[in-house]
């Protein structure tokens, strides 16, 4: 199945898959008027039409079905929602997400140190550091050059004062940090810069920005300790999206769902 497949099935579901569990428990204990869900055609074309304009492509069948499916899950869950009495409408759903994800963080499953281990050795390319670089940056007005001293070896911070705009170090730079302040020409310039050379990579409103890589710092995986929070939110994360899917499915069984002109 496609990649676009997988995502149109993710999104939005993914974000009403947490409210499932919550909702599963008290299903029963709920008292509904009404087990009858009417969706009109249009509705799921609008859905379609969102998914594909943010895909970029026309859907195939089976996504579109897949499509669908999610739209109807999630009609499934804000009518258990409103059954429970949380205030909601089509302009606030968000908040309700939000409401029910805070309820269910009080009893969201946890992993053991040992599978906490386990899942971060198997993944831990996710959570490596980009490789970056500290440069020197000298700012000269347009049109002048850069300073012999620069060029012989010396130090911007030893230039005499008002031969340059500006001059600073900027730290640990990475390729996206790169593009975000020099563009991307610029970052290519720097990616591919010798150590010690001085390049301008830019042309701006105060002038021509040169650069001079200080260090290069290639990419690292930061230990267990420094990203376990991350660890154990992507761990509860994985391990709780079958279980949920599982649940929506079991509360959509509830409900006779009606869609027009299919």
């Amino acid at each position: 199945m496609s990649s676009i497949l997988a995502r149109a099935g993710r999104e939005p579901l993914l974000h009403f898959m947490a409210l499932a569990g919550i909702l599963f428990v008290v299903a029963a204990m709920v008292r509904r008027d009404d087990d009858r869900i009417e969706v009109t055609r249009a509705e799921l074309d609008y859905r379609i039409a969102q998914v594909e304009a943010r895909e970029g492509t026309t859907l195939s069948p089976d996504e579109r079905q897949l499509v669908e499916e999610a739209y109807i899950d999630e009609r499934v869950l804000i009518r258990e929602a409103r059954a429970m009495g949380l205030e909601v409408d089509e302009r606030i759903d968000d908040l309700l997400i939000q409401k029910m994800l805070h309820i269910l963080s009080g009893d969201v499953i946890q992993p053991t140190d040992a599978e906490l281990a386990a899942y971060y050795a198997q993944n831990q390319d996710r959570y490596a550091a980009d490789a970056s670089v500290t440069v020197d940056e000298v700012v000269v007005p347009e049109g002048t050059p850069l300073p012999r001293a620069l060029l012989d070896g010396g130090s911007p911070d030893q230039l005499p004062a008002g031969s340059v705009v500006s001059q600073r170090v900027m730290e640990r730079l990475t390729p996206d940090d790169l593009a975000q302040i020099f563009g991307e020409d610029g970052a290519a310039t720097i990616a591919s810069a010798e150590m010690g050379d001085w390049w301008e990579v830019l042309q701006g409103p105060r002038g021509s920005h040169w650069i001079r890589i200080r260090e290069r710092f290639g990419s690292v995986v930061p230990p267990l300790d420094v990203v376990r929070d991350a660890v154990r939110l992507d761990w509860i994360g994985e391990r709780e999206q079958g279980l949920l899917l599982d649940r929506v499915g079991e509360l959509r069984a509830t409900y006779t769902v009606v869609v027009e002109g299919r």
